[in-house]
């Protein structure tokens, strides 16, 4: 099952489609950060007394995490909700991006059969903890204010799940990238 994940991502890959999902990033790198509409880190800010995304932590229990759904208010939870609903789509255009960025690198560096070219996946496993923190906070917000201790822990277990895949998956491609430089460099100095 993944071998066949994996294919498929590589036969998606083109550069015009890496160059757009990159494009689109950093739309949302923009939106979400330095943008004021009613959807960005600013605006929760805000509206939201003062209140960061929760998404931006390394980790959080779930009593943090009630804390500061409190500490928004009703306006910063509205916010919030509406952060989580262009979320996914995000979540979803970093992880086709940068799989399609790492079959480049350890295809081009291992070659199409090697169990390294798998290394592409890493991505959607961050686009899947991204997903689930935000089922359990959009769960959360909608459900505020009723406490589930269950859904706010898993809240903060994928958080950090994510980040820890992202960290991972950053090494790697810096890795795979200083790999395949330092082999291009090797192959034009003969």
């Amino acid at each position: 099952m993944l071998n066949n994940l994996s294919n498929f991502i590589a036969r998606l890959y083109s550069l015009r489609l890496l160059l757009s999902l990159l494009a689109a990033i950093a739309f949302f790198f923009w939106l979400f950060n330095f943008s004021t509409l009613p959807l960005s880190n600013p605006a929760l800010k805000l509206a939201g007394n003062g209140g960061e995304l929760l998404d931006m932590r390394l980790y959080y229990s779930a009593q943090e995490a009630f804390r500061e759904m409190d500490r928004y208010g009703a306006r910063g939870r509205a916010v919030y909700l509406r952060f989580l609903s262009v979320d996914f789509l995000f979540a979803l255009t970093y992880g086709l991006a940068f799989s399609l960025l790492l079959t480049r690198l350890t295809r081009a560096l291992f070659g199409p059969a090697s169990p390294w070219s798998r290394l592409n996946l890493l991505p959607i496993g961050i686009a899947l903890m991204d997903w689930l923190e935000n089922c359990c906070l959009l769960l959360m917000l909608i459900r505020f204010p009723e406490q589930n201790v269950f859904i706010g822990t898993a809240a903060g277990i994928a958080t950090l799940a994510k980040w820890v895949l992202t960290a991972v998956t950053m090494a790697v491609l810096i890795v795979t990238g200083l790999l395949l430089l330092t082999r291009q460099l090797r192959s034009s100095r003969k």
